[in-house]
């Protein structure tokens, strides 16, 4: 076999973890594929770990004994995270977005990969410590930041729908009140979606009283699971009836259709 050079076991590695964030690689696996010693792969895995961290591209985490390894964080600077704060924060404060009955038009941002995948980031670094099972969401705007954040925290997704499908076998059902309509709304989901006993993020776009987090959270208790954090893009001031750990990145402060002013802030949970 061809000796495999540093130039290739760098990118072979920083391939590899990147492309498979949160999973733990033994370094047998590296050595394996790369046909190198422990010694140097060691050097290599330390390399690369300082370019990233220099660079914003996330860290590396390494696991020592016989089950060790080393695996990928996705996670960016603070000040990084600030700058895209900012420039989304300018972006939504635009007088364009306020459409008709009061509300924010936000599809270009929560369909927009590019955006969604730096609050993915985010969200990663603020719950992080948390011990998750699953990442959830209900349909249809919050699935594409609920996918980033899933890929990245390399756990499986699982998305409550308003309506039961035939092809998902049999379902749990439960009302709730959508604290964005204020109607009784039903959530429906699988009942082979999740493993009983199960923690579980949930993932959405918008928040304003939280009516979805309970029905969320009541769902997931007729799996005898528990919701053990929230994640949104953007939330109202307004009081949460909220019991669980959440996270907004933007607070809607004011939104003044009549006068065409719209008002966004920084969560400063998020930077502090």
């Amino acid at each position: 076999m061809q000796k495999i050079g540093k130039q290739e076991r760098l990118i072979f590695i920083t391939s590899t973890l990147v492309q498979n964030p949160m999973k733990l690689f033994s370094l047998t696996f590296f050595c394996e594929k790369l046909s190198c010693a422990k010694s140097t792969l060691s050097e290599d895995i330390d390399l690369i770990s300082q370019i990233f961290e220099q660079t914003g591209q996330g860290r590396l985490e390494t696991v020592s004994g016989a089950a060790g390894g080393v695996y990928y964080i996705p996670i960016m600077k603070k000040e990084e995270e600030l700058e895209f704060l900012e420039f989304l924060k300018n972006d939504l404060q635009n007088p364009e977005r306020i459409v008709s009955g009061g509300f924010v038009y936000i599809n270009d941002i929560v369909f927009n990969p590019e955006i969604i995948k730096k609050a993915a980031r985010i969200f990663v670094r603020l719950f992080l410590e948390k011990d998750i099972d699953y990442i959830a969401t209900v349909e249809a705007k919050g699935i594409a930041l609920a996918s980033y954040v899933a890929q990245y925290f390399n756990k499986p997704l699982v998305v409550a729908r308003n309506s039961s499908k035939f092809t998902e076998g049999s379902t749990v059902n439960i009302s709730y009140i959508s604290g964005t309509t204020g109607k009784i709304e039903t959530m429906t989901m699988a009942k082979k979606s999740i493993k009983r006993g199960a923690k579980v993020l949930f993932i959405d776009d918008f928040m304003r009283g939280g009516g979805t987090v309970r029905g969320m959270k009541e769902l997931l208790s007729e799996f005898e699971s528990s919701l053990v954090g929230v994640g949104v893009l953007i939330a109202t001031k307004d009081k949460k009836s909220v019991d669980v750990d959440y996270k907004s990145l933007l607070i809607l402060e004011e939104l003044d259709a009549e006068n065409k002013k719209i008002i966004f802030s920084i969560n400063p949970q998020v930077i502090s």
